[in-house]
């Protein structure tokens, strides 16, 4: 009898498989933990590795971005390598790690910079990145899209360049209506760093999205969504700058709409009281993770606990990863690690 059950089981599987539609291939990121500065690996549905900033020119960062990749994600190579902008702790990493996996294409904010005087790493770096990218690095333009491969199924994933340099992408088709939340925005004055001149990239797979301002700071900020903002809603925030308060403004986390947020801070760098309370204030947002728990503040200022993927300071090798995995419905799931706390958020 169970062996009759079985073939009729076995029978209806493949008379109903012509007509069950296979579900579309996921997109993943991870945020790993280089201790306050940068690393966010993003493996699209064709199996391709982006990562977005590298962390510090360790052996420590190297190794999590290295286990990360191979030992989760199931990559082993980085087929492109975003520095958003010439600070040690978001394109430093790339040297050692290329030490242990091939990094394949380059591309950054504009020309190998010849100078940072607000980074002292700078000097002692930039030479040795010049010669692991030789002259192949590509300047990234507002405008610019990734030429990834794309799935074989389902809709096609795109990476697009918001802005870069300090320079802003057009309307994108958007309407070129005034948003009217820019009477929030604020005075900020320029900013002469490398910060202000990064990478800004949204991912856009069906109807998920995902923003990843490198670490923006608020005069450039501002301008992305006003007068008109050229962004729209986003579905996955990674916060700007770590969470710094010279980043953040409230009229741009308002107007990007977000419903989830992650801040890739360190335990003591990031995650400032200002823009931690504007995210737990933003109706939109129904989760912030942390890579880090503050440990300058108090918990008033962290989000709970258990949305934390590192409680003490430094981890060693053990520091977990917060990952994502995105559906081109807009579904989405965040996890820590392997086997931490875990949450999925249905398409809004």
């Amino acid at each position: 009898m169970l062996t009759k059950i079985l073939s009729l089981l076995f029978s209806l599987a493949v008379v109903a498989a012509p007509h069950a539609s296979l579900p579309a291939s996921s997109l993943h990121i991870y945020w790993i933990d280089v201790e306050g500065g940068g690393a966010t690996l993003v493996v699209t549905p064709a199996g391709e590795a982006i990562l977005v900033d590298a962390g510090w020119n360790l052996d420590r960062d190297a190794s999590r971005i290295h286990d990360v990749a191979v030992g989760v994600a199931g990559v082993n190579q980085i087929d492109y390598f975003v520095a958003t902008h010439w600070h040690a702790d978001h394109y430093g990493g790339a040297i050692a790690l290329s030490k242990r996996m091939q990094i394949k294409r380059f591309f950054g904010n504009g020309p190998l910079a010849q100078s940072v005087p607000d980074d002292p790493q700078f000097p002692a770096l930039m030479p040795s990145y010049r010669d692991l990218v030789k002259d192949t690095s590509v300047v990234l333009r507002p405008g610019d899209k990734l030429a990834i491969r794309q799935p074989a199924s389902g809709p096609p994933l795109q990476v697009q360049v918001i802005a870069s340099g300090r320079k802003l992408i057009g309307s994108r088709g958007r309407p070129a209506t005034p948003n009217p939340l820019c009477s929030e925005k604020e005075e900020a004055e320029s900013d002469p760093s490398q910060n202000a001149d990064s990478v800004v990239l949204l991912f856009q797979y069906g109807s998920f999205t995902f923003f990843d301002g490198g670490d923006l700071t608020r005069a450039v900020e501002q301008q992305l969504v006003c007068p008109i903002n050229l962004v729209g809603d986003v579905e996955l925030f990674q916060i700007d700058h770590h969470g710094f308060d010279l980043s953040n403004p409230p009229v741009l986390i308002h107007s990007l709409h977000p419903r989830v947020v992650v801040v890739n801070n360190g335990p003591q760098k990031g995650a400032e009281p200002k823009t931690m309370k504007t995210l737990f204030s933003t109706p939109s947002i129904e989760t912030v993770w942390q890579v880090h728990r503050n440990l300058q503040t108090g918990d008033h200022i962290n989000t709970k606990p258990e949305f934390i993927a590192n409680q003490q300071a430094e981890n060693g090798s053990k520091a977990e990863y917060i990952q994502a995995t995105a559906e081109p419905s807009g579904a989405l799931s965040i996890q820590i690690g392997e086997r931490g706390t875990r949450k999925s958020y249905l398409p809004r």
